[in-house]
């Protein structure tokens, strides 16, 4: 820090030879003659203190170069805040465009020209601490409702429908092997583009987003999984998640693949009592779960005192006519 300099001695000529005076000597016109060493002596005592004003333009660099540093990083900033914005931006687009593919297939694609055709879904009950997996194979048409497609699961897996249901679709995330449990077998938030679910259901009313959330009684299997449908569309994870602010028994589905044309419950070993129902079961593994079971410590004590093994294809299947496959107006 340069010091603090002191008032310096005016010199003024008053006519005479080597004639120095104070401001106030001049003020009052008096004046001495100086010797030549009072003079140097005055010269030095009026010197300017050049190594002061050299640490003060050090300090002025100082003090510019922090500025510079500081306009850099907030310029730094500037640019990551620029970026973040561009990711966050793109990531809604996408998410609005894949959507908007559903739409597109809901709005454009009649059931006439898919009522011959047959999905094959499996549906996996999310038990990570179960010794037994509990899987559902179905055999579902391509127009079905997503609304029918919670009832046949529902009763697939003998939930008594007394509670909240939704459909979540989500980008697949990636899967790391240092995980215990796989990342991709419970629907996460992060990684959700839209729900499909019951939109005029008094249980939903209130919390539907209209820009993201999808109508359950207008849309169709087909407009997920339909060949017509882009592989964005088609490769999305799908849950179903039954007594969402209760138990919260998350199903994950798989789409297997189309069925071949003609398919019978018999092709494959299954006995249906009515020939003609088109939802039906041909496979799993299993039992079901009594509902409002709890947490994780209760599901194991149902295990350890009960058949966690046996399941009865029969009784699913006939349960499963009883699901009305209903075509929507003009479709």
């Amino acid at each position: 820090m340069a010091q603090e300099r002191k008032p310096k001695r005016q010199r003024f000529s008053l006519g005479g030879p080597s004639g120095d005076t104070s401001f106030e000597d001049y003020l009052t016109g008096t004046h001495k003659t100086i010797s030549s060493d009072e003079e140097e002596e005055f010269d030095q005592e009026n010197q300017e203190p050049e190594e002061e004003f050299h640490e003060d333009e050090e300090e002025e660099e100082e003090f510019d170069d922090e500025e510079e540093e500081q306009d850099d990083h907030d310029l730094e900033n500037q640019h990551a805040s620029a970026l973040k914005t561009t990711t966050n931006t793109t990531t809604t687009n996408n998410i609005q465009d894949t959507i908007n593919k559903i739409h597109i297939s809901q709005n454009l694609i009649t059931n006439s020209s898919a009522k011959n055709i047959n999905f094959l879904i499996q549906i996996h009950l999310v038990l990570p601490t179960a010794k037994v997996p509990v899987t559902r194979l179905l055999h579902l048409p391509s127009t079905l409702l997503f609304e029918q497609f919670s009832s046949a699961i529902q009763l697939a897996f003998d939930w008594q429908g007394d509670h909240l249901w939704k459909f979540d679709l989500q980008t697949s995330p990636q899967i790391t092997t240092t995980t215990t449990i796989p990342k991709d077998i419970f629907p996460h938030p992060r990684y959700k583009v839209t729900d499909i679910k019951d939109m005029m259901g008094l249980h939903n009313l209130g919390s539907n987003d209209l820009r993201k959330d999808l109508d359950s009684k207008k849309i169709r299997l087909m407009d997920i999984w339909g060949k017509h449908q882009v592989s964005q569309v088609r490769k999305l994870d799908v849950f179903y998640t039954y007594d969402c602010y209760g138990d919260a028994w998350y199903h994950r589905i798989k789409f297997l693949g189309v069925a071949e044309e003609g398919l019978k419950p018999v092709d494959l070993g299954v006995e249906v009592e009515d020939k003609q129902q088109s939802i039906w079961c041909f496979g799993g593994s299993g039992a079901a779960r009594p509902e409002d079971m709890g947490d994780e410590e209760e599901q194991e004590r149902w295990e350890e005192k009960n058949d966690t093994v046996e399941w009865d294809i029969g009784w699913v299947n006939a349960g499963l006519s009883e699901v009305d496959v209903v075509w929507l107006p003009g479709r």
